[in-house]
């Protein structure tokens, strides 16, 4: 999934919605590795790794939903003075 940034924000950022992508990705995959994963090192490390993954996750839900915000600000006070 190769994305250029449009440059274009409002309502949806392709950036975000990429690297959320990926994210979810990796997550998936670690949690098939850990599932299967017999040796207990290399498990805790795949759990940190799900765990780090799920946080990246949240942040840029909580980023899109900020901007998501912003916009609905901005918007209003735009039609304000249309």
């Amino acid at each position: 999934m190769n994305q250029n940034c449009v440059h274009s924000c409002k309502g949806l950022c392709g950036a975000l919605s990429a690297a959320q992508h990926r994210e979810e990705e990796a997550l998936q995959l670690y949690r098939s590795y850990a599932a299967e994963c017999d040796y207990p090192d290399v498990r805790d490390m795949l759990n940190e790794l799900i765990a780090s993954r799920e946080e990246a996750i949240e942040m840029l839900a909580r980023k899109r939903e900020e901007l998501n915000a912003r916009f609905d600000a901005l918007d209003g006070i735009n039609s304000q003075f249309a």
